[in-house]
């Protein structure tokens, strides 16, 4: 019973159907996994229930704030959700042969955890994120070296500079841009390289994100969390610029407050 392997209460009826015709192993695979997210989606509202993340005071904040965690969650989570749920109508209306059928599992499980990932860059996002002790170099080597890990990208990070020269909000917004350019560089530009160049020698400071895929085709398109980007750019007293070619590549350069 799902009941006996985890807290799976709080799943919708049609999902833990799902999950109860799935082929063992992948069934108690499967089961583990939500009971994780379960765990970890409960210690990421915090003790009392409510997000941990920063005070909102004035309601044009709120309702900023509320915007931009709309758009993420279409932008991201939604997209991921949506493709999983077409991969698991697939696997049960098709007789497939018996690898065919487990690569499609393979597939769900594989956006499954991209969806998880990127849940937690959002909880991240949603509270003052603490620095790691390597510091935010140290927490960019860290997420250029996973994309090489789990998802083939090759990412280069070039550093000009010591970070200390920037605030903590600051060092926050670096984090957040970086990390939602490289999703977007996984998820759209079907390059296999990136370069992330960070000059903090620079005044203001320059971060830039550049990949060689496919470029935007839609100039005027504002998806792909370019909104939320322009946003923690603007809110650190700075600025976010993005070139693109199609077939030739993406640039997105964050710009720093000026000293003046």
């Amino acid at each position: 019973m799902i009941e006996s392997r985890a807290d799976e209460g709080q799943l919708d009826e049609s999902i833990r159907a799902a999950i109860d015709v799935l082929p063992e192993p992948h069934r108690s695979a499967l089961l583990a996994w939500a009971g994780r997210l379960s765990k970890e989606l409960a210690e990421a509202q915090g003790p009392d229930g409510k997000d941990p993340g920063r005070s909102l005071e004035a309601h044009s904040d709120l309702e900023r704030e509320r915007t931009r965690v709309a758009r993420e969650l279409h932008d991201t989570i939604g997209g991921d959700l949506a493709a999983s749920v077409a991969l698991f109508k697939f696997y049960f209306e098709n007789e497939a042969e018996r690898g065919q059928r487990e690569e499609v599992l393979r597939n769900i499980y594989e956006v499954l955890e991209t969806t998880l990932s990127n849940l937690r860059g959002m909880l991240r996002s949603l509270r003052i994120r603490e620095v790691g002790p390597a510091g935010l170099v140290g927490d960019l080597n860290d997420m250029a070296n996973a994309y090489q890990r789990f998802h083939g990208l090759d990412v280069l990070l070039k550093v000009r500079g010591d970070e200390k020269e920037l605030t903590r909000v600051q060092q926050e917004a670096v984090f957040q841009v970086v990390r939602e350019a490289l999703s977007n560089v996984r998820r759209h530009s079907q390059s296999g390289t990136c370069l992330v160049t960070c000059d903090f020698i620079e005044q203001p400071f320059v971060v830039e994100i550049r990949d060689w895929g496919v470029g935007i085709v839609d100039q005027n398109s504002d998806g792909f969390g370019l909104i939320g980007m322009r946003e923690r750019a603007a809110g650190i007293g700075g600025r976010m610029e993005v070139a693109s070619v199609p077939g030739r590549g993406t640039t997105v350069v964050l710009i720093g407050p000026s000293s003046g």
